[in-house]
């Protein structure tokens, strides 16, 4: 297993929109894909995906209260300059969270486009498992970020 934090060949993204997600999901699916961590293309953009949604619709989970505690009193400074990489993800959350369905990138490129399509519409205000209540603008905010962690581990085949 590649652990995230020492992961070799890591792209540096930095997006300002949920297009820009899109389009670089896009970039990678029309290039071919390649990763350097423990999850597929598929896996990776699965695991945005259920979080776009779930900032519409709710997440079927909480955090232990610790990690909310922190997560509330970092919110500022996540959703400014990131996420840091090599977090363990608590048993307690659904597997189809730690581990995402693995399905081919395309399959994956298509669901995150309907999913924000959905964000778009119905704008998102659901409640973060970690940060709490976020508003819209926050959301976006919180996508980016977690995108440019997760989307960092693939990138254009070379």
């Amino acid at each position: 297993m590649v652990k995230s934090k020492t992961a070799a060949k890591r792209r540096k993204l930095h997006f300002n929109s949920l297009d820009d997600i899109l389009n670089d999901a896009k970039t990678v699916l029309a290039a071919g894909e390649a990763t350097c961590g423990g999850w597929s293309a598929g896996q990776i953009v699965s695991h945005i995906t259920i979080f776009v949604h779930g900032s519409v619709d709710g997440l079927p989970f909480t955090l232990p209260l610790p990690a909310r505690i922190f997560g509330r009193i970092g919110r500022g400074i996540f959703l400014a300059l990131g996420f840091p990489s090599g977090i363990k993800i608590p048993a307690s959350i659904p597997q189809s969270i730690r581990h995402p369905e693995d399905v081919t990138l395309e399959v994956a490129v298509e669901r995150l486009t309907q999913a924000i399509h959905k964000a778009e519409q119905k704008r998102m205000n659901g409640i973060s498992p970690l940060m709490g209540k976020l508003n819209h603008k926050q959301w976006v905010k919180f996508h980016c970020r977690h995108a440019e962690l997760h989307f960092s581990f693939m990138r254009p085949s070379d």
